[in-house]
């Protein structure tokens, strides 16, 4: 089930004041969107998975189902004047033919400009999108952050264990 036009719009308006947030429920995901304050004079649209961030998903190399709610960036590995200094060194033959000067990678950002930009990003992706319960939200929440932080734990207790042996 997609959004509405009405709902989507409302989903907007909340999200174009400082410091709002919207829960919606994506594809069995709980995906927080989240206004807050970048620098002193700048708001950016925050994206959250089910309560949490991971660093883990910002790097395009490893696939995770939680990158397709986060904002896609393709960077060239060099700049285009570092590109142009490289052909004049090596020859452009050589570069254009080399993997990592003609080469991109790929980055995954939580972040977002606008409310509508971050709506619009999850109805293109998602195969359902609904507005959950603020209850049912904040269970999923809960869920995560216990979750994240008996991994933590296990994480720590190996770790013990291997420089006790």
């Amino acid at each position: 089930m997609k959004l509405s036009k009405q709902q989507k719009e409302d989903l907007i308006k909340e999200l174009s004041l400082p410091w709002g947030s919207v829960n919606l429920m994506c594809d069995g995901y709980l995906v927080s969107l989240n206004v807050e304050r970048k620098t002193a004079m700048t708001f950016r649209v925050y994206t959250y998975v089910n309560g949490l961030m991971k660093a883990a998903w910002v790097i395009g190399s490893n696939p995770a189902p939680e990158q397709k709610f986060l904002r896609q960036s393709v960077r060239p590995n060099l700049s285009p004047a570092k590109r142009s200094k490289m052909e004049k060194a090596l020859g452009k033959r050589h570069v254009s033919k080399d993997p990592y000067f003609s080469g991109s990678y790929t980055i995954y950002l939580p972040d977002w400009s606008t409310g509508k930009a971050a709506i619009n990003h999850l109805c293109k992706v998602c195969e359902s999108i609904t507005i959950p319960s603020k209850a049912e939200a904040q269970a999923i929440i809960e869920a995560g952050a216990a979750a994240a932080k008996q991994s933590k734990e296990s994480k720590h207790e190996s770790e013990e264990q291997r420089a006790a042996a």
